[in-house]
């Protein structure tokens, strides 16, 4: 695809895609630990779900339903042009009574239909290009649980209060070469922006995807920085399917080839974040509202990878890191364990060679962070080209552990070694997702880390 970072306006309104009521309890690809661990229903959602995460699925939901508060959750999907094929799974269940499930097509007409106790129903072709749309109907249901997976190119379209978001168009000459997301809650109460990096799921350079899969990372962060009183920046960054060494170049985990490409459009995305920031500030400013150049970062998955690398390599400009599941094993600060010399992205020893400057390990020491990981989770990029070198994941697997869960505490004895202010967080019962508890965890070491820096 070619490079137009001067897609889109300053303003853009986005359509009311996604519709869920108040009695629908649903996190973006998680049941509640503790439910999964009590009510079958759930602990069956979170057992398909992980299946789905180990099977590659870039695209989960999970939806949940109280007794008494039947509703309709509709939800719309935008596939681009594509001639590979789509793997769509769906999943739900009633407590009691009946859940009905309709998946359409562009043209309105279902490609999945059913109305039962509990069902599944898949779907396995090319889909063409448009919107889709899933309705779950649980009126005749008494609680219900279900999930849907998606394998392939395709984004899910959230709703935000458009009155609120800004796009600000890429401008090279101040030093970034995508657009970025800019939502300002009704009353802002600290002096710091929240960055939570973009992550499509799959390779793409459209600006219309970009806008929707960035929009949803906006709709997730809504209720935390309501609450929190602090400004949200989300990049539109691509993930670039580029021929030769840097094919699927992967910047949306700051990987090491982000930081060797010398594409302009695609080279240091960590310094292109740096000028959003910048330029973020002085819009804020204009409307009165003054914000430091530390930031908080928040990001899971492969944005969990880059708010981790990001904070390393810049952290006068972190106030404090919230990563999650970042990639099977979080970037450590040291340059060498077991006598081995860490390479980026296991380490920082060969950071200076790639950057030109070092990292500096005594500010790393001011960065407030939180990682957090579920004890279910299988999710690993160590094994894939597109995150990590063979002899890099020969070298992981060798002296931390072959899983995610196993390299945990290896991973905070280092950081521990390197006198970081880090936090370690293991969830029982939960795979690759967030709950309502870690979401009021993440919140609250935010409040603690702008307390102390306030």
């Amino acid at each position: 695809m070619g490079f137009n970072g001067q897609n889109g306006g300053p303003m853009f309104r986005m359509a009311r895609a996604l519709v869920v009521a108040l009695a629908v309890l649903s996190s973006r690809g998680g049941a509640h630990a503790a439910d999964a661990r009590t009510d079958p229903v759930r602990a069956e959602q979170a057992r398909r779900h992980d299946a789905l995460v180990k099977d590659g699925f870039n695209l989960t939901d999970d939806f949940n339903f109280r007794a008494g508060g039947q509703e309709v959750v509709r939800v719309e999907l935008v596939v681009p042009p594509s001639d590979a094929k789509h793997d769509v799974r769906i999943w739900a269940a009633a407590r009691s009574g009946e859940v009905a499930v309709r998946f359409a097509g562009p043209d309105g007409k279902p490609l999945l239909e059913w109305s039962a106790r509990s069902g599944k129903r898949s779907l396995l072709r090319r889909l063409p290009a448009g919107q889709y749309v899933l309705e779950i109907d649980t009126r005749r249901a008494e609680g219900a649980s279900a999930l849907l997976g998606v394998k392939g190119a395709v984004i899910g379209r959230c709703p935000t209060e458009a009155a609120r978001l800004t796009e600000h168009h890429a401008d090279p000459s101040k030093g970034f070469h995508w657009p970025y997301l800019l939502y300002v809650p009704g009353e802002v109460h600290w002096p710091h922006l929240l960055v939570a990096p973009n992550n499509t799921g799959f390779a793409t350079e459209d600006a219309a995807f970009l806008r929707a899969s960035g929009s949803c990372d906006v709709a997730r962060s809504l209720g935390m920085i309501d609450r929190l009183g602090v400004p949200l920046l989300v990049p539109l960054f691509p993930r670039p399917a580029v021929a030769g060494e840097e094919e699927n170049l992967y910047l949306h985990a700051l990987t090491r080839a982000s930081l060797t490409t010398k594409i302009p459009a695609f080279k240091r995305v960590d310094l292109q974040l740096i000028a959003m920031v910048e330029d973020a500030r002085a819009v804020l400013a204009e409307a009165g509202a003054r914000v430091t150049s530390r930031v908080l970062l928040t990001g899971f998955s492969a944005s969990g990878s880059f708010v981790n690398r990001f904070a390393l390599l810049h952290p006068g400009n972190a106030l404090a890191v919230a990563s999650g599941s970042p990639g099977g094993w979080p970037t450590v600060p040291v340059a060498d364990a077991g006598g081995k010399a860490l390479s980026w992205p296991v380490g920082i020893a060969d950071v200076e060679a790639l950057t030109g400057k070092a990292v500096d390990v005594r500010a790393l020491t001011k960065v407030a962070w939180l990682f957090f990981l579920g004890d279910q989770d299988w999710n690993d990029a160590v094994p894939f080209r597109d995150s990590f070198s063979k002899s890099q994941q020969a070298l992981v697997f060798r002296l931390f552990g072959t899983t995610p869960v196993s390299r945990w505490k290896k991973a905070e004895r280092l950081y521990t070694v390197a006198g970081l202010n880090a936090r370690f967080r293991l969830y029982p019962g939960v795979g690759h997702t967030t709950t309502r508890e870690i979401d009021g965890d993440v919140e609250a070491f935010f409040v603690e880390a702008m307390k102390k820096m306030n």
